[in-house]
């Protein structure tokens, strides 16, 4: 299904990064995967929207609460890439 390059945590993040950069009208390199969301700027609509496009890009199913439970950009990657592992 998925190389691993493309669920690794770190493959993940980079597009989580890029997400949440264009959310949020800033770099890329401005986003900083360990401050939660909240503090980048994401609305709860955007939030729902990040998890829709998770879920295109993963075929993951993405309860929209998963940025209440994993707040930052590396623990949401953590979590992609554990479904991935468990999957596998």
């Amino acid at each position: 299904m998925f190389s691993t390059n493309v669920t690794h945590p770190s493959t993940i993040q980079g597009w989580l990064v890029e997400r949440i950069a264009d959310y949020t009208e800033r770099a890329p390199h401005q986003v900083d995967p360990k401050v939660p969301l909240a503090e980048l700027g994401m609305d709860s609509v955007s939030a729902v929207t990040l998890c829709g496009e998770i879920e295109d890009r993963w075929s993951l199913d993405v309860d929209p609460t998963l940025v209440f439970d994993y707040p930052t950009i590396a623990e949401i990657a953590g979590y992609i890439a554990a479904e991935f592992s468990v999957a596998a």
